[in-house]
């Protein structure tokens, strides 16, 4: 073999090897042909079930449309394709990946499409909203009062038997790899409890004759409801923690009078649960309590009784360990991590935290982390703008950092929305800035409270309709 002969094939393994290496990572691509959608988002991978805030990928397309994101995942996952965010052009569709796909997206004035390797899976759920079958289609009619109760029970009743035969039949002319065949099966039943849970809430919020849980007495039960071979889905997690609150925290609080609903949670946390279920469950009670500011000793030592598994070992003592660095900031100055968070003011000139948090100095600053898509954000704005009246002598600045994606709109809604065209900023990563993944939690809204000094006197201040006496007393 000649030199050449030699460098050319070592050349061609170099490049096989590196291109299987490469064919590892699942990939996303595509054209979007829409105007203000050039850039593309895919957000809300949670690798842990119990409490992650998950990744995010951000890419632009090029002059031609085209896009391109190479993704690391270890096993089937879903995300969120989102484009054009706070446009008229918005899209924000759930899609759902498995390792080594390489999925094909079209994105254009009528939708999305897919193609290529992984489109099956995704086709298939085209298919479900077509058919009316997905959980948004039946509920959003119960929350709008458009349906009465009887007829969104009669709507659920026959929702699982449905999904099942729609695979079967997608399945005669489809691939569909046994993971994700296996996960839709599982999908199918934690949706199906999605849509009990929503029948329970909104009984809970409004004034309905139907008795609730007389209509559901044989699916509500802990052992009807649970499954221990669904810890992994963050769906799933979730789910308990609405099981908990609006259903049994409830049965248990009609048993005696002298347990109230929160009480009626606590014992369901810890003695109406059982195996895997009950410790993933507790693992994301304590992580939220923890990300609250609450450090609940009863459940911390049940779960630490019962765990056994190492994922949620690992993911509480990561909440304990995060909880106490947070701690130990009160009265002291901003942690890095507040520091480097990329902000933009309202003319998008591009700053760190701890530069817009110096402008303060001297005032005690009163900080909302909020976005438009937040219900609860929105309805406290005229508690916050009545309240910066009334304290309007005192050294006292209300500053608002917006998670939302920049678009030519943003800060006429922002202002909008607010009532206000003061101290507005955005976290230029958005949920996933320094700052959130420091906090471990994308939940808005959010509320931080900082000294005269620029010191952190809280990371979960209280909220606008009761501040009102502890700002007053730190402003002297």
């Amino acid at each position: 073999m000649n030199k050449i002969t030699y460098l050319i094939l070592v050349s061609i393994l170099c490049f096989s090897c590196i291109n299987s290496e490469r064919q590892k990572n699942t990939i996303v691509r595509g054209v979007s042909t829409l105007k203000e959608t050039n850039n593309i988002t895919i957000t809300g991978f949670k690798e842990n079930p119990i409490c992650d805030i998950g990744k995010e990928y951000n890419v632009h397309s090029d002059s031609n449309n085209y896009f391109q994101i190479d993704i690391d995942i270890k096993r089937f996952s879903t995300a969120w394709l989102q484009t054009g965010m706070g446009t008229k052009n918005a899209l924000s569709r759930q899609i759902y990946l498995f390792p080594e796909d390489a999925l094909d997206i079209n994105i254009n004035e009528l939708g999305i499409t897919f193609k290529g390797k992984g489109a099956e899976k995704n086709n298939l759920y085209n298919v479900i909203k077509n058919k009316g079958l997905s959980t948004n289609q039946l509920v959003h009619p119960l929350r709008r009062n458009q349906i009465s109760m009887e007829e969104y029970i009669e709507n659920i009743k026959t929702f699982k038997e449905k999904r099942h035969q729609l695979l079967v039949e997608y399945r005669k002319e489809n691939s569909l790899e046994k993971e994700f065949v296996d996960f839709y099966k599982s999908q199918t039943e934690i949706k199906y409890r999605d849509l009990i849970i929503a029948a329970f809430k909104h009984s809970f919020y409004t004034n309905t004759s139907v008795n609730i849980f007389e209509q559901f007495k044989d699916e509500i039960s802990v052992e009807n409801y649970t499954n221990d071979k669904w810890v992994n889905f963050s769906e799933y997690i979730g789910n308990l923690r609405n099981y908990i609150f609006f259903i049994k925290g409830r049965e248990i609080g009609k048993i005696s009078k002298d347990i109230d609903l929160f009480r009626g949670i606590q014992i369901a946390l810890t003695d109406s649960l059982k195996g895997k279920t009950q410790e993933f469950a507790l693992a994301e009670y304590i992580c939220n309590d923890l990300k609250g500011g609450k450090y609940d000793t009863l459940e911390i030592n049940v779960f630490n009784k019962l765990s056994n598994t190492d994922l949620a070992k690992k993911t509480v003592e990561n909440a304990i360990d995060n909880f106490q660095q947070k701690e130990y900031l009160i009265g002291s100055p901003i942690h890095k991590e507040f520091a480097q968070s990329l902000l933009a003011d309202t003319t998008n000139r591009q700053l760190p935290f701890e530069s817009m948090l110096k402008s303060y100095r001297g005032n005690i600053v009163y900080m909302e982390i909020w976005s438009l898509g937040c219900g609860p954000c929105r309805k406290a704005m005229p508690a916050s703008r009545k309240l910066e009246k009334e304290l309007a002598q005192l050294p006292i600045k209300f500053v608002y950092l917006t998670t939302d994606k920049y678009n030519e709109n943003l800060w006429d809604d922002i202002f909008k929305a607010s009532l206000t065209k003061k101290n507005h900023y955005r976290l230029v990563n958005g949920s996933y800035s320094r700052l959130n993944k420091f906090m471990n939690s994308t939940s808005v809204p959010w509320y931080l409270l900082f000294d005269k000094d620029g010191n952190l006197l809280s990371f979960n201040a209280e909220t606008p309709y009761s501040i009102k006496n502890a700002l007053i007393k730190l402003s002297k």
